[in-house]
């Protein structure tokens, strides 16, 4: 449902379907009426448009929080992270696996040293998922469930908190 509003927030027409501006008729128009509105007065306020962007925009946030964090190298991560997983499980004897043998070479560590790193970088990072997941599925039911633009705003300025949160703790930058 769709509210046509003054400036003062008071409703003047409501209706459900599409409405647009028309600029050429200049009005909002709906595929039946065109309400005149030469000055460009009203304001649209279309609720659950609003929420399905904001939905919409919380997971683009999400993947773009991931994009930068660890672009197309996910396999790459979570092979590393199983062969770490496989060494200090051996007690670190044996042979070393080469995806941490690889991150110990560059750096001058030994393999455990290397095993030990890759495991707390993968805890630190299904950590943030862990908690990107839950507060987004949370503020995605906060969206739906708004009853008005203020708490639908209220949803947004939590969720732009928590995602500039997130990327200063991974280093990806703000929003």
């Amino acid at each position: 449902m769709w509210h046509l509003q003054d400036r003062d927030g008071q409703a003047v027409v409501s209706g459900s379907g599409h409405v647009a501006w028309s600029a050429a008729r200049g009005g909002w128009e709906t595929p039946s009426t065109c309400y005149a509105d030469p000055d460009h007065a009203l304001v649209l306020v279309d609720l659950p448009a609003d929420i399905a962007s904001t939905l919409a925009g919380i997971d683009s946030d999400v993947d773009e929080i991931y994009r930068l964090a660890i672009g197309s190298r996910q396999a790459e991560y979570e092979e590393a992270e199983r062969q770490a997983k496989a060494y200090e499980d051996a007690g670190y004897t044996g042979p070393v696996p080469p995806m941490v043998q690889c991150w110990a070479d560059p750096k001058g560590w030994t393999a455990q040293q290397a095993a030990d790193e890759i495991l707390q970088q993968a805890g630190i990072w299904r950590g943030a998922q862990q908690a990107i997941r839950a507060q987004r599925l949370a503020s995605k039911e906060q969206a739906r469930a708004a009853e008005s633009p203020a708490g639908l705003a209220a949803v947004r300025a939590g969720w732009d908190g928590f995602v500039a949160a997130v990327r200063a703790q991974l280093g990806v930058g703000g929003v």
